[in-house]
């Protein structure tokens, strides 16, 4: 299947590494001109050598940013107009609900919910000028159902879900079309420095999952591509599970 994707830009905040290098990978795959943002340089130039080297041709810039530092999204979003917007965080501080302190609820709302409505105030307006414009949130299983000790993912992911459904229907007829995916047990640096203080989690999780394993990072990035292409004429205001069969709320 044709994407459409070819001579579209993407701006993928948090492409540096996981989910969002997956994605970014994917989209480069289907000739899409990319613009990577990271806080990590280090991260970046890394992410920019793998994707040259699998995709030569590839339109790339990388810039740095901080999904909690409003004044860097603006800045990225100003510089470029993105037909598609991909927003990939990592995960906030975790503990017991009450044991988290205040500092922490404030940083997850920043990094989270908060980043969200900025960048999509920013590319909106010019995605509806041009009358098509596709938005994805990576957040998690935790918005649909309770992970223990990550209180602050599902408290502000379960928001960006509402936030979701509430401007894809006044987007949407103007060719904007924004959805959620919520990635289960992938294999990322994020699940490897949880299950550093865990060490019996991945094999609780793989226990769990329907298809017996963790997922890939690039198993995330195909759907990505496809929720983010002019395949997807219909689909809009969703959290769509890429999960393996791990969640069991129905």
């Amino acid at each position: 299947m044709d994407l459409g994707l070819k001579g579209k830009t993407a701006l993928v905040i948090g492409g540096s590494q996981g989910i969002g290098f997956g994605i970014a990978a994917s989209l480069a795959e289907e000739q899409c001109a990319l613009v990577i943002a990271s806080r990590s340089t280090e991260n970046l130039g890394r992410a920019e050598k793998l994707l040259k080297e699998k995709h030569p041709r590839v339109q790339l810039h990388t810039e740095r940013a901080d999904l909690s530092d409003a004044k860097s999204l603006v800045k990225i979003s100003s510089a470029h107009t993105p037909d598609i917007l991909v927003i990939s965080g990592g995960g906030p501080a975790s503990g017991k609900t009450l044991d988290i302190a205040l500092e922490s609820w404030d940083a997850g709302y920043n990094s989270l919910l908060r980043s969200v409505i900025v960048l999509t105030q920013m590319v909106i307006p010019r995605m509806k000028e041009k009358k098509w414009g596709r938005i994805l949130n990576i957040t998690s299983t935790a918005a649909k159902e309770l992970i223990p000790h990550l209180p602050v993912s599902s408290a502000f992911r379960s928001g960006i879900s509402a936030y979701t459904k509430s401007l894809a229907k006044e987007v949407g007829r103007f060719g904007v079309l924004i959805n959620n995916i919520l990635p289960g047990p992938t294999r990322t640096a994020r699940l490897k420095e949880l299950s550093e203080k865990n060490p019996r989690m991945v094999a609780l999780m793989e226990e769990e999952i329907g298809l017996g394993r963790l997922l890939e990072a690039d198993e995330i990035g195909r759907v990505a591509a496809f929720l983010c292409s002019s395949a997807n004429t219909a689909i809009t205001g969703i959290d769509l599970l890429v999960d393996g069969g791990y969640t069991k709320f129905i």
